[in-house]
């Protein structure tokens, strides 16, 4: 079934996502030379207030079928972490806490966390934590003082994808 069949075939409440996809297909034929641009407002003002798919399906039912691509998908598209294998990569984290405190955290649970992907602790001081798996994979945290009782954590090096999917998630 596709999206006009869906939004047609029911009289359910219409949802931003489906406002946005109608707009974005009038948009399209207006700049193919279906519509004129008086059509495409008043249709757009319509889409853009209609509260049921049947309301949004009525204003592109004589227009051609096109596909719109959704925003959903884009973003998603855009928030993978890269291609698979050992690549490089930085990600900085505003931590509501001490160095110290942000310190002892991580020992506790991303160091266990890098140990069971196999990753070595080789080096680490009052601001400064190194990993190594070999000798392309390597970690190094940095943490930097930020006004009274913030932490900025800077994670940079070369992992595996697993591994820079699971520190990109990482929230303090």
């Amino acid at each position: 079934m596709n999206d006009r069949e869906e939004l047609a075939g029911r009289d359910a409440r219409a949802s931003d996502r489906d406002r946005h996809r109608v707009s974005e297909e009038l948009r399209i034929h207006w700049a193919e030379g279906r519509l004129d641009i008086e059509e495409l407002e008043r249709r757009l003002e319509q889409a853009i207030s209609a509260s049921t798919t049947h309301q949004l399906a009525e204003l592109v039912h004589d227009l051609p079928t096109i596909t719109v691509p959704d925003p959903i998908h884009e973003e998603r598209a855009k928030a993978r972490i890269g291609p698979p294998g050992v690549r490089p990569f930085t990600r900085r984290i505003e931590v509501p806490a001490p160095v110290d405190r942000v310190r002892r955290t991580l020992l506790d649970t991303v160091a266990v966390g890098l140990n069971g992907a196999g990753y070595e602790l080789i080096y680490q001081d009052a601001r400064t934590l190194t990993f190594q798996r070999s000798l392309k994979e390597r970690l190094t945290i940095d943490l930097e003082k930020r006004g009274k009782g913030n932490t900025t954590m800077v994670i940079y090096g070369r992992a595996s994808r697993r591994v820079r999917k699971q520190l990109t998630r990482l929230h303090f």
